[in-house]
């Protein structure tokens, strides 16, 4: 037992210097070959200012010196340290905020800074690894988090020391809350995190939360109180301690920081440029900065991690709720906060990769190792019976299979062997003359090798390229939002979609309700519209000038219904709304229809029962009705889902410029137009990687909701 203690610890501390090990060579590649970005020359000439107080120990002059003021100093401070090895440089240029990247930086002093945060980043990925060795090296590949904690910016730090805190809370609360000092360390932490950048902070309030549904399920809200209040004034004596710039005047600096933020915020011109919406921070976690620099990203899975992420959610939540609240927390506040910088991503990329770690551990290594379990423990009779029930059954099978055939598997066949060459409008004669099974089916026999050929296609003869296009239309659609706001708009659609059904359906359910009939036909009215003449409908409506609701705006002022809504296409977030209220619109009867039958098959003792134990309205739903009617729904909400991803006349035709996937592969597949179209095989990468995701959607779905079970799971 104690030897396998010991192999045990072994082979964490090597996997912690893995990871770490992993970690530093990814960030020491990106500080060295990185563009100097914004930000960069502001925070070295902050460095250069603390570096000379340092030399001349003018202790003094710290009170009285922080360069770009909304930020606390320590940061700059440590960024000064580094700087003192150096020889001394000419100041550098103080340049608005809204100016370009400095690219004339003297290259050691950007070096040793980044240096610095590099090393605080691997610090931070080690220390990731002892919590989760797997979120660890998810944190050291992360491509967003390795570009921001390898410049000279202020999120290395207080990403080390915000993780730091939430660390030394957890063995606190291990501990059952009776060793102090790894509270008192949290709190010395949580005051570093405030001193270095404030919105790190948001792991403080995330503590808070999970203090309180703590105390509230072991009903010690009372002995909670006094450890809270000490913990969270221990951490802003350590705040003030640490910010020197605030010792002369505290409460009138802390106005001049909160005065700039909101100004900035609500005026600064490249924020009210950017015109990002709200969910901008979503499209950075589903995507990478590798389009922006491709030579200084190494690993460029971001996406991948998120996902995980989501499929550890629950798992983590119930393990260790934390990171998952720590996540939750900084989303809404990147949700509310104007300012939508992608380095604000960094604030919760450590939560975020250890529930990438348990989501990866629940959704492939566990299944793989049961899987593999399983296999050793098959008996033979049992397989056996199987092979007896399919020959019984298969007469019956074989005229579904051959349409399956015909009409799914092979045109699926030649929809990856299109994806595997160059085909286009140009060749299109060599495709159907048998191009493309001549160039797919020699390189799988080895007579043809794969060639190099540039986007957009424009050669006569079809040619075989294997694989290439998947990694770059993945990486574009991935790089540019089309593929998060395919994922978004399906998401948000669909849950009000059903939202919206399932109240309707249960409103048509309660007795005495008025034309019952008559109102479900005038739900139903919307599914029966064309997609293409309802979207059309819609654009009269909401078309900018000449619409519905332009005109009525322009009559009647802003007494008109919906007249807020009136220029929206200037704003992402209302363009968002103006096309979720028309999806909706076609979407929600499908839905009505399928809660009402879900609801009509529920068995009625259980309602009775209920009744009789006095259950109101909201219990029943939450504990009777939800729960059995969740495995009736699931099949309708991924017929929807597989809609909503391939929408396209609602985008097609709607003034929002907004592509989803199915938009974009019409657009490359079609032969007219401009010089990019007639791409026949780039629009068949797309397709493929359309049907991988709803697969691996479907099948997540089912797993979470367990409807192969049935209504008797509930």
């Amino acid at each position: 037992m104690k030897n396998k203690k010991i192999i045990i610890k072994f082979l964490m501390v090597f996997g912690i210097l893995i990871v770490a090990a992993l970690a530093g060579t990814i960030r020491w590649h990106a500080l060295t070959t990185l563009n100097v970005d914004y930000d960069e020359d502001d925070y070295l000439r902050a460095a250069q200012q603390y570096t000379t107080i340092i030399r001349a120990g003018d202790w003094d002059a710290l009170k009285e010196t922080n360069y770009r003021s909304e930020h606390p100093p320590l940061a700059k401070i440590v960024f000064g340290i580094s700087l003192l090895p150096l020889p001394e440089k000419t100041l550098i240029a103080d340049r608005p905020t809204s100016a370009g990247p400095n690219q004339y930086l003297p290259r050691d002093l950007l070096r040793n800074a980044r240096i610095t945060s590099a090393i605080f980043g691997t610090l931070t990925a080690a220390l990731v690894a002892l919590v989760d060795p797997v979120g660890g090296f998810f944190l050291a590949i992360h491509a967003f988090t390795t570009k921001y904690v390898s410049q000279v910016m202020l999120e290395a730090l207080p990403a080390f020391t915000s993780i730091l805190s939430a660390f030394f809370y957890i063995q606190w609360k291990k501990r059952r809350r009776k060793e102090f000092a790894w509270l008192i360390a949290s709190g010395l932490f949580l005051g570093l995190t405030a001193a270095s950048k404030y919105i790190y902070c948001v792991v403080g309030i995330a503590i808070i939360i999970d203090w309180m549904i703590v105390a509230i399920q072991s009903k010690e809200i009372k002995k909670t109180i006094i450890p809270l209040l000490g913990w969270g004034l221990f951490s802003i004596v350590v705040f003030f301690a640490a910010n020197p710039y605030f010792w002369a005047d505290p409460f009138g600096r802390i106005k001049e920081t909160l005065v700039y933020y909101s100004s900035y915020s609500t005026t600064a011109t490249e924020v009210t440029s950017a015109g990002y919406p709200f969910w901008q921070p979503l499209v950075y976690l589903f995507s990478t900065p590798k389009s922006w620099q491709p030579n200084a990203i190494l690993v460029a899975v971001d996406p991948l991690i998120t996902l995980f992420a989501i499929l550890g959610f629950k798992s983590q939540l119930k393990k260790q709720s934390l990171y998952s609240i720590w996540v939750l927390v900084a989303l809404v506040f990147l949700f509310i906060y104007p300012v939508k910088w992608a380095q604000y991503v960094v604030i919760l990329t450590a939560p975020l990769c250890i529930m990438a770690g348990e989501g990866f551990k629940n959704t492939i290594l566990i299944p793989i190792l049961n899987w593999l379990s399983q296999i050793r423990i098959t008996k033979s009779n049992s397989i056996a019976v199987v092979r007896y029930d399919t020959k019984k059954a298969l007469p019956w099978l074989i005229p579904g299979i051959i349409v399956f055939v015909l009409f799914t598997i092979l045109p699926l066949i030649f929809e990856v062997g299109v994806s595997l060459t160059d085909f286009n409008s140009i060749s299109i004669k060599d495709g159907f003359e048998g191009g493309i099974f001549r160039e797919v089916w020699g390189a799988f026999t080895g007579k043809i090798q794969s060639v190099d050929t540039e986007f957009p296609f424009r050669e006569k003869m079809v040619s075989f390229i294997g694989t290439s296009a998947y990694p770059i239309v993945l990486r574009s659609v991935t790089d540019n939002g089309i593929l998060f706001f395919n994922l978004f708009w399906t998401v948000a659609s669909v849950g009000l979609q059903t939202m919206l059904g399932l109240l309707a359906a249960l409103l048509l359910k309660q007795k005495k309700v008025f034309m019952k009939k008559g109102w479900e036909i005038l739900f139903i009215l919307p599914w029966a519209i064309p997609e293409m003449i309802g979207a059309l409908m819609w654009v009269n409506v909401f078309q900018p000038e000449t619409g519905w609701l332009s005109l009525g705006v322009s009559q009647y002022g802003t007494s008109f219904p919906f007249s807020f809504l009136n220029g929206w296409q200037n704003s992402s977030s209302m363009q968002m709304l103006v096309l979720l209220i028309a999806g909706v619109w076609y979407g929600f009867p499908f839905m009505m229809l399928a809660a009402s039958a879900g609801l009509k098959l529920l068995p009625k003792e259980v309602y009775d029962a209920a009744a009789i134990d006095g259950a109101n309205g909201i219990k029943v739903f939450r504990w009777i009705t939800w729960p059995m009617l969740v495995p009736l729904l699931v099949p309708a909400v991924i017929i929807r889902s597989i809609f909503a991803f391939n929408q396209f006349y609602l985008f097609q035709v709607f003034p929002t410029g907004q592509l989803t996937l199915a938009g974009l592969s019409y657009n490359l597949f079609n032969p007219s137009g401009f010089f990019i179209n007639g791409q026949f095989a780039i629009s068949a990468v797309i397709n493929v990687i359309t049907v991988v995701i709803l697969v691996i959607f479907v099948v997540i779905l089912n797993k979470w909701s367990n409807a192969s079970e049935g209504v008797t799971y509930a």
